[in-house]
């Protein structure tokens, strides 16, 4: 005669999940001046605005977003970063038909392997939830960044202007609108 029984399992994660985004880009600059003087005018332009030297780039970090620039390339790196831990618990029941034995132990391991794939799934969605908001918070900076090296570039550039025209000549008159980015220089050669 078989006997019914139930047995329950439970089950708990920790992870750690991270998530990430970046893009890539180049700053458009004109090359004026040799290349390791454009790229002095740059770093310096950057370290006015809290860029760091780390490792040969330009660095800054806000938060979770890290923008870094390589003066000698202009190439430009914005990097989102998200993590977050997470518990996540689980309990699952089953029920058998038979004396207790062999067959409660396999329903045992079936129920302890069904609940660890569910809970690994919610940990996946989780992850992907935190993957949205890293490309989200990418994609807010993106064009406040934008604007920022678009000045950067204005100001390195009229600054090389300068240089070029005091060494072409004398400068004889020099007028500048930073509200509309105009640089007039007269040179007498």
């Amino acid at each position: 005669m078989s006997r019914a029984y139930r047995i329950r399992v439970r089950e708990s994660i920790s992870r750690e999940l991270k998530a990430s985004d970046e893009i890539c880009s180049d700053l458009e600059m004109l090359e004026i001046l040799p290349c390791d003087q454009m790229a002095q005018l740059l770093k310096g332009a950057l370290a006015e605005r809290g860029f760091e030297e780390q490792d040969g780039k330009m660095v800054r970090k806000d938060g979770d977003i890290t923008v870094s620039i390589d003066p000698e390339t202009g190439e430009v790196s914005i990097r989102s970063e998200a993590t977050e831990k997470v518990d996540l618990e689980g309990a699952r029941e089953g029920t058998g038909y038979d004396d207790v034995g062999p067959n409660e132990a396999s329903l045992r391991e079936r129920l302890q392997r069904e609940l660890k794939q569910d809970l690994e799934r919610r940990a996946e969605q989780q992850t992907q939830r935190l993957q949205g908001q890293a490309t989200e918070a990418l994609e807010k900076k993106l064009a406040d960044m934008q604007q920022e090296l678009n000045q950067v570039v204005n100001k390195v550039t009229a600054e090389a202007l300068k240089q070029k025209a005091s060494q072409l000549g004398q400068i004889k008159e020099m007028t500048e609108d930073p509200e509309n980015g105009s640089l007039t220089i007269k040179v007498e050669v």
